[in-house]
């Protein structure tokens, strides 16, 4: 090997310790200045996980699914416009349209073209999606406060409700 081959190796190997040292730094401030957000992306990914579990269970019914009927069930006329329900839902439209054609395939949703604009379609809660929400609703709510609600002292869920708003974007940071 020649001096150039060498010193070109060394080059090399010197740039890759100063690469891995450079994502070592940063891994560890990851860790350090984000513990706290990665604590509470999971906790709130096996709170989900088990509700959905539980909703599965009990009811054969996705948590996705309880909560288009609870969108639903919670607007005048229980009807929504398939675009104001991906936006509360924060779906995109194509995952919002598969999701609901399940529903309506399962009788829960009925889809028809907007009043407004044909091109449109509204969702409606039907009367088997009404009591398959009403069937749900008790043991989703024991569930949320066996896993949530119950474990808060009052001043602890005030100051959480405190925290979460403070967190939520756009709104204005106040103390």
């Amino acid at each position: 090997m020649s001096k150039s081959q060498g010193r070109a190796r060394s080059a090399d190997a010197e740039r890759a310790a100063s690469q891995q040292a450079a994502l070592d730094a940063a891994v560890t401030r990851l860790h350090q200045e984000t513990q706290l957000w990665q604590t509470f992306l999971s906790v709130h990914r096996r709170l989900v996980e088990l509700l959905a579990d539980q909703m599965m269970a009990d009811h054969q019914l996705p948590l996705d699914w309880f909560d288009v009927l609870i969108h639903l069930a919670d607007v005048p006329g229980m009807r929504l416009r398939q675009r104001e329900l991906r936006d509360r839902l924060l779906l995109s439209e194509s995952g919002v349209s598969r999701l609901l054609a399940r529903m309506a395939d399962a009788g829960l949703v009925e889809r028809t073209p907007a009043d407004d604009d044909r091109r449109g379609v509204a969702v409606a809660l039907t009367d088997k999606g009404m009591a398959t929400l009403v069937a749900a609703t008790s043991s989703h709510l024991d569930l949320v406060a066996q896993l949530f609600t119950d474990k808060l002292a009052a001043a602890e869920a005030v100051a959480l409700e405190h925290v979460l708003t403070k967190l939520s974007p756009g709104t204005a940071a106040t103390e």
